[in-house]
């Protein structure tokens, strides 16, 4: 009866939350037409930071709600006191971890909590161990620092540092947040002419400037904690496809060439990276530019991003200032707003919100 309840309490209101945070969240987008990635992006971390408000508030609906009701529909706000009586209820300590339904609840929980940081350090170690894997100035690699040099001038950033990786299986993308290094693929480079090679690295330096790196890592964080939801999945990778497509968009604003070039650029840039030879798949955040499965799903984003680059408008970017606080504040009320669906099950309730 306990898991059930933990079922019932938690996991399934945290899945409901996340699709109906997503469908909102999409609506929203179409309705007032947002073309801002920034805007977008925020809305679309809603799926994953909602369910954490469900996780910390326990509710106890057994006497409060809906006693005569098979179910009902409605909207409400969180309830600070759910949150206080978790508080006192740790406070009972000893009470609580006498209970062996909490002792074994506690050592999964602790489990899932290790495995997820042992893998986060894993990959973290993988991303150092490439960033230092050939460190090269710029006498040693003289045209990319000088695409390095002319871009970050016109975007207004710090030269990163450059790291060149022999596994061919790697696709170039950025690391670290304070002193990022840009590493890329001597056997990529190889086969890119020189237009390619320019857009390939203005595109990661476009990253740069977003600091879509931090940005991934927090969306990879929270998509993990829940990794029982499959709409926490789903708005990662939306999360994912926005910032590759304004990192396109800053290419053309920034680069001063026509948008049919940089897409035809950025579209025979994956086409080469798919056509190198790979002994095993690339780890998950090394594939920011390209995805390498060549199936329907990944086919439409494709030609959705290159749809994206031929339809920049330069100007229309980025929302101004008044709108985007209009709509930080709509995020917020949207992240307390829940939606709330009752069942009654004989004497048993399931509450999603």
């Amino acid at each position: 009866m306990f898991f059930l309840e933990i079922l019932t309490s938690y996991i399934l209101p945290i899945i409901y939350s996340s699709l109906v945070s997503l469908i909102l969240v999409m609506l929203i987008l179409f309705i007032f037409r947002i073309k801002d990635s920034n805007i977008r992006i925020l809305f679309f971390f809603l799926p994953l930071i909602k369910p954490f408000i469900i996780i910390i508030e326990k509710m106890d609906i057994g006497s409060q709600y809906f006693k005569s009701n098979a179910g009902t529909i409605g909207i409400r706000f969180p309830d600070p006191n759910n949150i206080l009586r978790i508080i006192k209820n740790f406070e009972r300590g000893p009470s609580i971890l006498s209970d062996m339904n909490y002792l074994i609840f506690l050592l999964i929980i602790t489990c899932i909590t290790t495995i997820l940081i042992i893998r986060w350090i894993i990959l973290y170690l993988f991303y150092r161990d490439l960033a230092y894997e050939d460190k090269v100035g710029r006498n040693d690699a003289p045209d990319i620092y000088s695409i390095i040099d002319n871009f970050i001038k016109k975007i207004k950033i710090k030269a990163p540092d450059v790291s060149l990786t022999h596994r061919k299986y790697v696709s170039p993308f950025v690391i670290g947040i304070k002193r990022p290094t840009l590493v890329l693929s001597p056997h990529l480079l190889e086969k890119l002419n020189t237009n390619e090679k320019e857009t390939l690295i203005q595109h990661e330096l476009s990253h740069i400037k977003r600091k879509d790196n931090l940005i991934g890592w927090v969306a990879l964080i929270l998509r993990d904690f829940l990794f029982y939801n499959p709409f926490a999945y789903i708005a990662y990778n939306l999360i994912k496809t926005e910032q590759e497509r304004d990192s396109d968009k800053l290419v053309v604003k920034y680069s001063n060439k026509p948008k049919k070039e940089v897409a035809t650029n950025i579209l025979n840039t994956i086409l080469k990276i798919r056509s190198i030879s790979t002994s095993r798949p690339s780890p998950q955040l090394t594939r920011s530019f390209y995805n390498k499965s060549l199936s329907f799903f990944n086919q439409l984003r494709l030609k959705n991003r290159i749809n994206s680059i031929l339809k920049v408008t330069t100007p229309g970017i980025y929302s101004r200032v008044f709108p985007k606080i209009l709509m930080c504040i709509f995020f917020l009320a949207l992240l307390v707003l829940q939606l709330m669906f009752v069942v009654k099950i004989d004497n048993f309730y399931i509450f999603l919100r």
